[in-house]
């Protein structure tokens, strides 16, 4: 085994959250970002407009990465709008001025999307507009639609018919009456923006929908009319010649079950960040990720992968160290950055980790990490009041009688506890989440890593995790 240029534990692998390590570690997302599938690049080039991936994947530190990059120019603006929290489904509701159901929801979303452009239009010094854009600003923010979170304001106006006096957005001896629809508001800002002209860049970025579940017709809606006021806004700033552009980062199963004849046209403004793409050894990006964080602090850290990692090991079918830690992970940054640390935990030595170690740092991270990590994506699918069911369920997985198991076996485990439908609606934010797969014949789907191009159905057996298979010490067939 070679020497490493340092020991192990004093490597940084950034933070689970990329809020946080901006916060406290803003270099590793500087200069440790490592741009996978070109997504910052092709967001600064206005090419990218939609961020696709589980949670867990990256799709914040695309965001985080460029707003610390950006921070640093004065040709660059991005405006992160964070969703988590906001009343999405309450979009739909908004009186536009036109009749109630997905077009409404489309139009609603570009009313707010329009706003924050203009929001960050307005902090551009070299913005070259005529006056009638300044009054307009002017107007916007005193009557408070450039300012807070709109989250009171949402709420009210799916409430009631929306009017605003044409003084708000500047408009008087433009329009010939006193108020004004959101729709009509929306052609007033658009007719303002096409005067507009800068030679900056600016982005608006939307993060936060990892956190809705989207259980409820009115959040279907609402998200699908999100997607295509993306799609609208976006085209409308290119034919404009403004660079600006809106970005959403949407988890890829949500999108992929979105409703729509429109949802197709986004795709070539997409970048999925599935890090299953480089298989699951030594040649996985995860591992270069890594690599980069590392070698901020430490330069002779130049493949994580040749100077800590290429051990050969006898672990079930594993003869690979690298194959063996991925097989517990889910392939997520968010995975292995977790995985690392216990790694770090056990083994502090400056050689590639030894088998041993290795075995005890995937244990620990199997109990104590992706238990946690699994099970918080359960929250949320079931009512308030079946927290008994859900814990039931939990113990039904974790006494199956080996890591295969069938739909009819949890239901007559939690027979008086739960019904079908909520086990079902359990088991598929499981596979989604990547806590189980589905073996159909031959082939294991995981939502991560997907063999036959199948996706979820209780018609085969399911397979825990590895992860979880380790924690719970099931009988592996």
């Amino acid at each position: 085994m070679s020497t490493a240029p340092c020991p192990l534990k004093e490597l940084h692998f950034g933070h689970l959250d990329a809020a946080q390590e901006a916060l406290e570690q803003p270099q590793l997302l500087l200069d440790g970002f490592y741009d996978y599938r070109e997504a910052a690049y092709g967001i600064d080039g206005q090419t990218v407009w939609l961020l696709l991936g589980p949670k867990g994947s990256g799709k914040s530190a695309v965001i985080e990465h460029l707003r610390l990059r950006w921070d640093l120019r004065h040709d660059r603006f991005l405006t992160v709008w964070q969703l988590g929290g906001f009343p999405v489904n309450d979009v739909t509701n908004i009186g536009t001025g036109q009749s109630a159901g997905g077009s409404r929801a489309q139009a609603a979303w570009e009313f707010l999307l329009l706003l924050r452009v203009v929001e960050s239009l307005a902090q551009d010094q070299s913005l070259d507009a005529p006056p009638s854009f300044w009054r307009m600003v002017k107007g916007l923010r005193q009557g408070g639609l450039l300012v807070g979170d709109w989250l009171a304001k949402v709420s009210r106006w799916s409430s009631s018919t929306v009017k605003f006096d044409v003084k708000v957005i500047g408009a008087e001896g433009v329009v010939d009456h006193t108020t004004i629809t959101p729709l009509e508001v929306s052609a007033f800002l658009r007719q303002e923006l096409r005067k507009c002209r800068t030679a900056h860049r600016h982005v608006v970025a939307l993060d936060g929908l990892d956190t809705f579940f989207f259980e409820a017709e009115d959040e279907w809606t609402s998200l699908a009319g999100l997607m295509q006021a993306l799609q609208a806004v976006n085209r409308e700033m290119v034919t404009y010649g403004t660079p600006v552009s809106v970005v959403a980062a949407v988890r890829s199963d949500i999108f992929d079950m979105l409703p729509g004849p429109e949802m197709n046209k986004l795709k070539p403004h997409a970048v999925h960040l599935d890090w299953h793409a480089y298989g699951i050894g030594g040649d996985n990006h995860l591992w270069k990720l890594l690599t980069k964080k590392a070698a901020v602090e430490r330069p002779k850290v130049t493949n994580l992968v040749a100077q800590y990692l290429n051990t050969t090991v006898s672990i079930g079918p594993h003869r690979e160290l690298t194959t063996f830690l991925l097989d517990n992970t889910r392939l997520l940054p968010r995975d292995v950055v977790a995985l690392m640390s216990y790694l770090q935990r056990e083994y502090k030595g400056s050689r590639s980790v030894p088998e041993e170690n290795a075995r005890r740092a995937v244990q620990l991270y199997a109990e104590e990490y992706f238990i946690g990590e699994v099970f918080d994506n359960l929250a949320g699918v079931l009512p308030a009041g079946k927290a008994r069911g859900l814990a039931a369920f939990k113990d039904a997985l974790r006494t199956t009688p080996s890591r295969f198991f069938t739909f009819q076996f949890m239901c007559e485990e939690l027979a008086g506890d739960l019904e079908p439908n909520e086990i079902k609606a359990l088991l598929r934010q499981m596979f989604e989440t990547g806590g189980i797969g589905v073996r159909n014949g031959q082939n294991t789907d995981f939502v991560y890593r997907k063999v036959s191009g199948a996706g979820f159905t209780v018609r085969y057996q399911f397979v825990l995790q590895d992860a979880l298979t380790r924690a719970w010490n099931r009988p592996w067939y």
